[in-house]
């Protein structure tokens, strides 16, 4: 399924300036009608809060921020995720979980899996610097192009992984994601040509 063409907007918060408690409701309110809204925080040498974008249509926090902003250190990822459906609202989740992959949550119901894990597509890690900033870009615009959180979750996470594979926080280019699609193919035995 191809969604139609729509404004999009990506609020990534890392609390340097722009992001605060009474800018964020402001900056929400302005937002245009059927506008797609995706939100990324961080926690680091400040604390953004991810919970405070309400109702976007994809929030991509790590476990770590989530954690952090529910105050919850002990629930499984799936309670965590409950937890921060009722204080965010999201439509969907990508759950970065590092090494451990993703987890990805579509609120939708009528969708058959609505909740499930990626495993990490990272094969030699150099350096993580920008792997969440990949996967927001590619599972944003994966996400606009069909409209499936499955295919969002593994082409970002693809993405991620391109970027840990690379020293320093670098664009990863739609042929470099192209060439992880390849090799992930060749190593599960996958081929196309046999359809």
């Amino acid at each position: 399924m191809v969604t139609k063409p729509c404004p999009r907007l990506v609020f990534s918060d890392f609390r340097h300036g722009i992001f605060n408690q009474m800018s964020i409701p402001v900056l929400i309110k302005a937002i245009s009608k059927g506008t797609f809204r995706v939100a990324d925080s961080q926690v680091a040498s400040r604390w953004g809060n991810i919970i405070e974008f309400k109702g976007f249509d994809l929030i991509t926090p790590n476990e770590r921020e989530a954690r952090f902003a529910l105050g919850d250190q002990d629930s499984t990822l799936g309670h965590l995720a409950g937890i921060l459906n009722e204080s965010a609202d999201f439509r969907n989740l990508i759950l970065k979980l590092g090494e451990r992959g993703v987890f990805c949550v579509n609120k939708n119901a009528s969708v058959k899996n609505s909740y499930f894990s990626i495993d990490s597509f990272a094969s030699n890690i150099v350096d993580a610097m920008g792997a969440g900033d990949a996967l927001l870009a590619y599972a944003t615009l994966t996400m606009l192009a069909t409209g499936s959180l499955v295919i969002a979750g593994i082409l970002g996470s693809m993405a991620a992984a391109c970027e840990c594979e690379c020293d320093g926080n670098v664009p990863i280019s739609p042929e470099y994601l192209l060439r992880k699609i390849n090799e992930v193919e060749e190593m599960t035995g996958y081929n196309t040509s046999a359809k």
